[in-house]
């Protein structure tokens, strides 16, 4: 998948127990050259606080189409995105985990969800 404005590949996980708007880690916002304002913290499991940062609007690249999103950063460690329910939500997203695919109810039917490189204007 891609992460814009200067579009990055990124290792995503689709969560859909997670209530966490979309969050992109340290490593990636830093090679974007990209900071946030702190915007607080969440607990985890474990009890330890978890900062969180706003790092603004990111375009995403779902479906070769570009969609913007709010992002905080976080330190994460296994993937540079994370989203959640709230994203499967507004995209209609189906997550198969049996057959580890993603899908999106669009008006024709069942169509596969993908995060790519959005396609050059024009094509």
């Amino acid at each position: 998948m891609a992460l814009g404005p200067h579009w990055q590949p990124a290792r995503v996980l689709v969560d859909s127990g997670s209530e966490h708007p979309p969050l992109i880690s340290q490593d990636l916002a830093d090679r974007m050259g990209m900071t946030g304002v702190r915007a607080g913290g969440t607990t985890q499991a474990d009890c330890t606080c978890l900062p969180l940062f706003d790092i603004g609007c990111l375009d995403l690249a779902v479906n070769d189409e570009p969609i913007s999103h709010n992002f905080l950063l976080a330190p994460l460690s296994h993937y540079a995105i994370i989203v959640g329910e709230s994203w499967l939500r507004q995209h209609r997203g189906v997550l198969d985990q049996a057959h580890n695919d993603l899908w999106q109810c669009a008006e024709a039917g069942l169509q596969r969800l993908t995060f790519s490189k959005p396609r050059p204007p024009g094509e």
